[in-house]
């Protein structure tokens, strides 16, 4: 009786359901899972040695697939052994599912379903050896490139990925081993853009992009922030902001700069990024194929970057990743809208935004989530000015119009008639709004060919003074650069992305130069932080985004805006 009694006190006990267990959340919290992509087929033994040399292993294995790897035939391509490979290296499987030679259209009629269920079908064999077994999949990368065969066609792009979801989930596969990475390259071939592709947040776990710096053997040497802020950037202003993201794919060569910096700058930069949680180094020589080596551990030794990128506090490993392979959509949250940079209780400029319908969206604050005063001045095709016209302190618009050579002033901000008008100028002139003696009103100025023509007053005048300055092509800005109560010109030169100024109305070899943001970017200058001098910002027309620097020195954008790709000029206000 007692142990009827007690088989039955057992059997209730075990009825009685378990208390929910609290989830880990997935965070962007400045550190950052390593990973990398063997370039050996006995990867599990490749990637224990780079933990060892390392010091501390890499958290995911990355790797490449197709649905046809199985073929008796393909002996060198077995899944089973590329996922065990990474499993005995203690990584978590990060895998590329590539579909070379077919269309996206035929992968979302079901040409190739058939294949899709053998291959998921030995994907599902591995993870059903249980402990722990996990992985990232990663269908149809690169997809928004011209280099693939399934690039260029974000319609069906977008059913074939759901289309290859859905055979997995009728397997039973679900994100408790599972979890499916969307990963465009960082950029795009026109004319589409990253969010054209996107197949929903339904069906996308994370987000991974492919972003390598190419050195001077094929295209130039690039920095770590202009290898991945720009696709960071546009993925969070354009996609979604609510996604962990990978980067996917990443590399860099010695030819043309500094391999082990650059590296030690990646490891930082991506730890800082407020949606990186990983990325995962292309390890692999393709000097023959594509005329670049990425190569930066050879089995038994390896790049100094790698070691002291990996030695840093922020690069954690974790393995098994349990958290991510729990019942439901990942708990992560996306980064909060970051406080614009003008402290309370400062007078700070503003920016103003306008699209080719002569619409002028004026920000109250350089920040997510500001006010927008939104009025129509001046004509399209029209050049917007902003600037203070009567020494109210406030900034109004006004409008050069080039088919008559006209200026428009309006001493408010609001839709009305110009308060004043004037000839100015001739065809090509570009019109600069300064203070260009600190008397609190501001005028306009010429840059033409090099020459700039001051003048201190608003009307049709003769110049006060000239001076050569700059090269044919540069576009000049006005910016109180040192504080002392007058605007002078700077210079931005579009092709390359470097800045010039001088802290005086005269020739002479800038006094300041330095890389900031991208080719194309349009510049300007404001006194965002409200300490009195000006620094530079950029509009980038692609992304529709305004990036913000707080030092007139080469460094990351402090804050960013998004002000609509609409956008064809952004003014300081």
């Amino acid at each position: 009786m007692r142990t009827a009694l007690l088989a039955v006190s057992i059997l209730a006990a075990s009825l009685v359901a378990e208390p929910a267990r609290a989830v880990e959340p997935i965070t962007a919290d400045g550190t950052l899972l390593a990973g990398m992509y063997s370039s050996v087929w006995n990867s599990g033994t490749d990637l224990t040695a780079l933990g060892e040399w390392s010091g501390k292993r890499a958290s995911l294995a990355g790797s490449f697939h197709s649905p046809w790897e199985n073929n008796p035939a393909d002996t060198f391509s077995n899944t089973q052994w590329i996922l065990e490979q990474a499993w005995l290296a203690k990584a978590t499987p990060f895998a590329n599912l590539g579909f070379p030679g077919i269309t996206a259209a035929a992968v979302a009629r079901g040409d190739h379903d058939q294949a899709i269920r053998h291959w998921a079908g030995h994907v599902k064999a591995w993870l059903d050896r249980g402990g722990g077994r996990s992985m990232f999949i990663a269908p149809l990368q690169e997809m928004n490139g011209n280099w693939v065969s399934y690039g260029m066609d974000g319609t069906n792009f977008k059913s074939a990925y759901r289309r290859i979801i859905s055979i997995f989930r009728e397997l039973g596969l679900s994100e408790t081993k599972v979890r499916w990475v969307f990963a465009p390259n960082g950029w795009s071939t026109p004319p589409y853009k990253i969010a054209d592709y996107y197949p929903g947040d339904d069906v996308v776990d994370a987000i991974g992009i492919s972003a390598y710096n190419f050195g001077s053997g094929l295209d130039r040497w690039a920095s770590v922030y202009e290898v991945f802020h720009a696709g960071l950037e546009e993925l969070r202003t354009t996609v979604t902001a609510s996604k962990p993201y990978f980067i996917a794919q990443t590399g860099s060569p010695t030819v043309g700069g500094e391999r082990d910096p650059w590296l030690i700058d990646m490891f930082r930069f991506l730890a800082e990024d407020p949606n990186v949680v990983g990325f995962v180094y292309f390890n692999i020589d393709v000097t023959a194929t594509e005329g670049v080596n990425f190569q930066i551990w050879n089995g038994s030794s390896g790049e100094a970057g790698w070691r002291e990128g990996m030695g840093l506090a922020s690069t954690r490993y974790q393995w098994p990743l349990t958290n991510w392979f729990q019942p439901g959509p990942l708990p992560f949250q996306g980064p909060a809208a970051a406080p614009g940079p003008c402290p309370e209780g400062k007078e700070c400029d503003r920016i103003a935004a306008i699209d080719a319908g002569s619409r002028f969206s004026l920000y109250q604050q350089v920040a997510e989530g500001s006010s927008v005063d939104g009025y129509f001045y001046g004509q399209p095709g029209d050049l917007p000015l902003m600037g203070d016209w009567d020494g109210d302190g406030v900034k109004t618009p006004g409008m050069y119009r080039a088919s008559n050579g006209f200026v428009y002033i309006r001493n408010s901000n609001t839709q009305g008639a110009a308060d004043r008008e004037f000839f100015f100028g001739q065809t090509g002139d570009i019109p600069v709004v300064g203070d260009w003696n600190g008397d609190g009103k501001d005028t306009i100025s010429i840059y033409r060919n090099g020459t700039v023509y001051v003048t201190n007053q608003l009307g049709t005048v003769v110049a006060e003074k000239s001076y050569l300055f700059g090269v044919l092509g540069d576009r000049p800005f006005a910016g109180d650069f040192n504080g002392d109560g007058k605007d002078t010109v700077g210079l931005y030169r579009e092709s390359s992305g470097f800045v010039y100024f001088r802290n005086t109305l005269a020739s002479g070899v800038a006094e300041f130069d330095f890389f900031y943001g991208e080719p194309g970017d349009r510049i300007l200058a404001g006194d965002w932080d409200g300490n009195g001098s000006d620094t530079v910002a950029v509009f980038r027309p692609r992304t529709g985004t305004v990036y913000f620097n707080l030092a007139n020195v080469q460094s990351p954008a402090t804050h960013s805006l998004r002000v609509g790709s609409g956008t064809v000029s952004v003014v300081a206000a």
